[in-house]
C-alpha cells in the first residue's frame, strides 16, 4: 500500500519581496495571520497528507523555530536543508532522499503558492489513474508569466517557454502529486529546475497527466501580489 507524503518547496530566496518583506524568509511572511507557507501545511493535511518535509534554505533556522512539528496545524513537519541553491528539481532530490519510497503518493507544493484548487481531488485522480506524475493545470487569460502546457485529451505532450505575447493559454498551476519512483530518480546534478529540466524529459519516458481545476491562485513573488493575497487569502 502506497504511504502518502508532501514536500512544500519553501527555499527560494525571495529577493522580489525584499521590499515589503525585508530580511524575513518568504515561507514566514504574514497573509491572514499566519506565515505564507501554513496555508499549504493546512491544505496538505485537509488532502490527508499530514507528513509533510519542508525543504528550506533562505533562513532555515529561523523557518525551523516558528514552524516547529507542524502540531499547530495538524501535521508532522520533518525539514530538509538546502546549504547552497540547488534549484526546485534539486531541492526535490534532496528532500525525497531518506523519507520517500518508490511506491509513496507524493504530493509537491510551492511555498509561495496559493491555490484554491481541489487538492484532495487531485490526490484521488492520481492514486486511480497509476501515472507516474499528475500536474495541476488551469487555463489563463494571458499566458505570458507561466509556462504553457500541451495536453491531448489528459496527457501532457509537452511544455513551453513563456509566451512573448499576450494570449490565453493551459499553464502549469504548480501543485504535482508524483510517484515516489520519479523523485528518487531525479539526477543529481545541480541546480536542476522541475519547470524546465525534468518534466519536459519526463514527457518522453513517463506517464504525465493533466489535471485541470480552473479555481484560483497565486504566485506571491512580489509585493503587489503579497496586497493581493493578503486580500483575497484574509
Amino acid at each position: 500500500m502506497s504511504v502518502r507524503r508532501g514536500i512544500v518547496l519553501a527555499g527560494g530566496l525571495g529577493t522580489r519581496l525584499r521590499a515589503a518583506s525585508g530580511d524575513l524568509p518568504k515561507p514566514l511572511v504574514e497573509v491572514g495571520g499566519e506565515p505564507l507557507v501554513a496555508h499549504q501545511i493546512r491544505r496538505l493535511v485537509a488532502a490527508g497528507v499530514p507528513d509533510v518535509t519542508v525543504a528550506v534554505g533562505y533562513g532555515a533556522d529561523r523557518v525551523v523555530q516558528q514552524l516547529g512539528t507542524g502540531e499547530a496545524w495538524g501535521a508532522r513537519l520533518s525539514y530538509s536543508r538546502e546549504d547552497e541553491p540547488l534549484g526546485t528539481g534539486g531541492a526535490l532530490a534532496l528532500a525525497a532522499r531518506g523519507t520517500v519510497a518508490p511506491g509513496d503518493t507524493v504530493v509537491v507544493v510551492n511555498g509561495d503558492l496559493l491555490s484554491r484548487h481541489d487538492l484532495a481531488a487531485q490526490v484521488r485522480v492520481f492514486e486511480e489513474s497509476g501515472a507516474a506524475v499528475l500536474l495541476h493545470v488551469r487555463e489563463v487569460s494571458d499566458a505570458r508569466a507561466y509556462g504553457v502546457v500541451s495536453v491531448d485529451g489528459d496527457r501532457v505532450t509537452g511544455f513551453h517557454e513563456k509566451p512573448a505575447e499576450a494570449a490565453p493559454g493551459l499553464v502549469n498551476a504548480g501543485t504535482y502529486v508524483m510517484r515516489g519512483e520519479v523523485l528518487l530518480g531525479l539526477p543529481d546534478t545541480v541546480p536542476l529546475s522541475v519547470e524546465v529540466d525534468v518534466f519536459p524529459r519526463l514527457v518522453t519516458s513517463a506517464d504525465v497527466r493533466a489535471h485541470r481545476d480552473d479555481a484560483e491562485f497565486l504566485d506571491v513573488g512580489t509585493p503587489e501580489a503579497l496586497e493581493q493575497a493578503r486580500r483575497a487569502w484574509a
